[in-house]
């Protein structure tokens, strides 16, 4: 198994800035939503999709996962079930999936907290952490923002901040937004998977 996480590509908007671009290329390797990968993108590990509108030509064949017949799931999913099955225990690090329409990038975030697995999740505009169930302690930057979200109704404390929460029912995604980190760690309590939201320095 890698140490380091493997690149989950979807095709929402290009990771084009430079956090973005270097949390891509610190990955162990890339697996591409129905895409090809990104300029400066890891070594490819595997295309899944059904390739209705890819061209595939230049590619190695074992490197095409063909799920056109497969029509109960989404790209992601699939991109995600194909390294479950090779790389059971990676990290994986979402890129791509944010941008163009909302509700796709909505859609997708729903998608990523249901998978009960860690993960982080990277935008234009900052980084998501996926927190499993269980208590985390997270390193952050004094005074910088912080948000969680959460797609299903469950209580979350969170000390370390501005405003601290202290077993808050987040019974809707705007309920525990926009606080902000008082030193250099926060610590989390949740009881589902919750989603951090941070914005990149100087945003």
């Amino acid at each position: 198994m890698s140490v380091r996480p493997i690149a989950l590509i979807a095709n929402g908007s290009e990771p084009n800035t430079g956090p973005e671009r270097a949390a891509l290329a610190a990955c162990f390797g890339c697996v591409c939503c129905d895409r090809l990968p990104p300029i400066g993108a890891p070594p490819l590990l595997q295309i899944v999709g059904d390739l209705d509108s890819l061209d595939v030509s230049g590619v190695s064949p074992g490197l095409i996962t063909d799920c056109h017949e497969d029509q109960e799931s989404n790209d992601l999913t699939k991109g995600v079930q194909w390294i479950s099955r090779h790389f059971p225990q990676a990290l994986i690090h979402y890129f791509a999936v944010t941008g163009k329409r909302e509700d796709h990038t909505l859609a997708n975030l729903a998608l990523i907290a249901a998978m009960q697995r860690p993960a982080q999740v990277f935008s234009a505009s900052g980084w998501f952490r996926v927190l499993l169930a269980g208590v985390h302690r997270l390193t952050v930057r004094p005074k910088e923002a912080i948000s969680f979200l959460s797609f299903v109704p469950q209580r979350i404390s969170a000390s370390g901040v501005v405003w601290p929460v202290e077993r808050l029912l987040l019974d809707s995604l705007w309920r525990a937004t926009l606080n902000r980190c008082r030193g250099k760690v926060v610590m989390v309590r949740c009881e589902a998977p919750l989603l951090v939201f941070q914005p990149w320095k100087g945003l």
